[in-house]
């Protein structure tokens, strides 16, 4: 699948439509995760915590090939967070895979597209692989966490830990999970 293609795949996931595309600065996946994570990361720099940092990608309209790239390559990695979440309990049972599927289907996603998720689903949970993708990169960090926590209710105990572990892995703070989980009003 064309990696460029990933961010409107993400917000399908969502049940976002086309409206959820690479690049959107009005309601897009991307654009919604990049802010949160530019205030998050604002907030550590005001507190002393880090360094000032600049916009993540997702965030603006890429104006060069390696901002292009670096989106594409960020949106890739929430889809595969959001994936990884709906395994999160050890299964996507029929409903969970017919739901996901469905939402690709209503918002038109292409053959390619429905067959890349199919396979994605079918792999074994891979957080390590998640985590090592995002290393040095608070930014994308707190958009993985961000992605996984839409991606996912959280009615199971399985479900609970796994958050607990993936933000401890990205290394974020107790205020950006809380943060995070209140501006997408799940406690």
């Amino acid at each position: 699948m064309a990696i460029g293609g990933l961010a409107a795949l993400a917000g399908a996931l969502l049940g976002g439509g086309r409206g959820a595309s690479r690049g959107a600065l009005g309601g897009g996946l991307m654009a919604i995760l990049g802010s949160l994570a530019y205030s998050a990361l604002q907030a550590r720099a005001q507190s002393g915590a880090s360094a000032a940092v600049p916009p993540p990608v997702g965030l603006y309209e890429p104006s060069t090939p390696a901002e292009e790239q670096a989106l594409d390559e960020a949106a890739a990695i929430v889809v595969q967070a959001m994936i990884n979440a709906a395994k999160a309990d050890g299964q996507v049972d029929a409903t969970e895979r017919a739901r996901i599927l469905g939402r690709l289907v209503e918002d038109g996603a292409d053959a390619e597209a429905q067959a890349y998720v199919e396979a994605e689903l079918s792999k074994p949970l891979a957080t390590a692989a998640l985590v090592e993708a995002v290393a040095g990169r608070p930014d994308l960090a707190i958009q993985v966490y961000g992605a996984s926590l839409l991606a996912i209710d959280i009615d199971t105990p399985a479900e609970t830990d796994y958050l607990r572990s993936l933000a401890n892995a990205l290394q974020l703070d107790a205020a950006t999970v809380a943060s995070l989980h209140e501006a997408f009003g799940v406690h």
